[in-house]
């Protein structure tokens, strides 16, 4: 979330189930559907590695997004 947050999304409305959508006006894409991890509040790799490409980030990128969270 606060990475999501540094990028400049906000979340916008739950979808159905554990979805949530996000938005911003000044990144691409402007929208990001992404899932609440489950069972329990940590996320696999195989997950994270998806988000990241859906941000369109490298991994450099968004460790470096991460280290300030």
């Amino acid at each position: 979330m606060r990475v999501l947050r540094k990028l400049g999304y906000r979340a916008q409305k739950r979808k159905a189930g554990s979805g949530i959508l996000f938005a911003s006006a000044s990144r691409n894409p402007r929208l990001v559907s992404l899932r609440e991890p489950h069972p329990g509040q940590n996320m696999r790799q195989r997950m994270l590695h998806e988000y990241v490409r859906k941000l369109l980030l490298t991994p450099d990128e968004f460790l470096q997004l991460l280290e300030d969270c």
